[in-house]
């Protein structure tokens, strides 16, 4: 039984954001939906980008004629979309589905509830101190830490990447705001070069902000010249 345990348990998880769950609702998607989105989002973070209805069916009781419905509303609505791209090595053509669209929709949707809250503010100022404190918890507020940075709205590239780096490599939220902060400090507010920072982290194991600064310090001290 023991081993069974651990078994299932080494399946792992799959990461979903908690803002996305508490707003699908206020985004109109109804629950059938969502439950697709999130077993999209777990193929992905299997390493299967593109799952077919059969491995759909396999885990949803959703029947097979609504399940294609449903798709095709998140497609048609561009919740989702199918990306194609080539494999450089075999030259073959693959296609897999990108939740870009749904991390901005969700990113919209937190922005126009922020503007409605500010709006309140001025009214009830005090009564919503704790309720502002609670959003800018949120793990999508790091969204708009790199747009206030970047000084404009994120590309669906850039949106995709701090998805990536949170829910698939599996960064903290306090790593890639300092890899930000390091990149802003060198003057080079690139969304590829915050990448290879926090690549350069990884492979010196460093996996909290203390060590990055401290790495980061090193780093522009050993290239001073003398």
């Amino acid at each position: 039984m023991d081993s069974q345990l651990l078994q299932l348990l080494q399946e792992g998880a799959t990461s979903v954001s908690n803002l996305l769950l508490k707003m699908y609702k206020r985004m109109f998607l109804a629950d059938d939906e969502m439950m697709l989105l999130i077993h999209l989002l777990s193929f992905q973070q299997e390493g299967n980008r593109f799952p077919t209805l059969t491995e759909l069916e396999e885990r949803m009781s959703m029947p097979n004629m609504r399940l294609i419905q449903s798709l095709q509303k998140l497609l048609k609505e561009e919740w989702i979309r199918i990306d194609e791209f080539i494999d450089p090595q075999t030259g073959m053509r693959h296609e897999q589905y990108n939740l870009t669209p749904l991390y901005r929709k969700l990113y919209q949707t937190w922005r126009e509830q922020q503007t409605n809250s500010h709006m309140i503010e001025s009214i009830h100022e005090p009564y919503r101190q704790t309720a502002a404190a609670a959003v800018d918890e949120e793990p999508v507020a790091i969204y708009g830490r790199f747009e206030q940075a970047f000084g404009r709205p994120l590309s669906p590239f850039e949106l995709e990447s701090i998805h990536m780096w949170a829910e698939q490599d599996g960064y903290s939220e306090e790593l890639i705001l300092t890899a930000l902060r390091e990149a802003a400090t060198v003057g080079k507010l690139h969304i590829r070069y915050i990448d290879r920072i926090l690549l350069e982290w990884q492979k010196q194991q460093i996996t909290s902000v203390e060590q990055a600064r401290q790495y980061s310090m090193n780093f522009r001290r050993n290239r001073q010249p003398l």
